[in-house]
């Protein structure tokens, strides 16, 4: 018969046997990972330093196709050609949905907007009230009222 101590240790002894081989896994992987950094780094950069100097000159926003197997120019615009097409149907639809969410949204918002409460907030009866003083209109026509005061005696 075994005692509880003994038991205690083996289990304990399993554990940190499972500690450190997770955290030996873990080193040995970390450092894998370390000392590759630099050649994945080079071997990206250069990757790409490739293939800018194999992509065909642009003069435009425009894709560029290279003619690679069995095609033909006429395809290769065809394709361009339905490509373009589709863009201008995408970027008409984007405007026209703009356009609909916008005049849901000032019908909306207009009619929440209750204007015999707003003409009683400003004080506004009518809109002749407003124009009927405007600082901007020119006093010169022959429809504007002239008025004359009688000049007050000063001693």
């Amino acid at each position: 018969m075994e005692d509880r101590s003994t038991d205690n240790i083996r289990i304990n002894n399993n554990k940190s046997n499972a500690l450190t081989d997770f955290l030996g896994c873990s080193y040995r992987a970390t450092v894998r990972l370390i000392k590759g950094l630099p050649s994945r780094f080079v071997n990206f950069v250069k990757r790409k330093i490739k293939e800018y100097r194999n992509r065909p000159k642009r003069t435009d926003i425009s894709r560029v196709y290279v003619v690679v197997g069995y095609t033909t120019k006429k395809r290769v615009d065809e394709k361009f050609n339905a490509e373009r097409r589709m863009m201008i149907i995408r970027r008409g639809l984007l405007i026209l949905i703009f356009l609909l969410i916008l005049f849901i949204a000032v019908d909306r918002v207009m009619g929440l907007v209750n204007y015999g409460e707003m003409a009683q907030i400003f004080g506004i009866d009518s809109f002749d009230e407003v124009v009927e003083n405007d600082p901007f209109e020119d006093r010169t026509t022959a429809s504007s009222a002239i008025v004359y005061t009688e000049p007050s005696e000063t001693i």
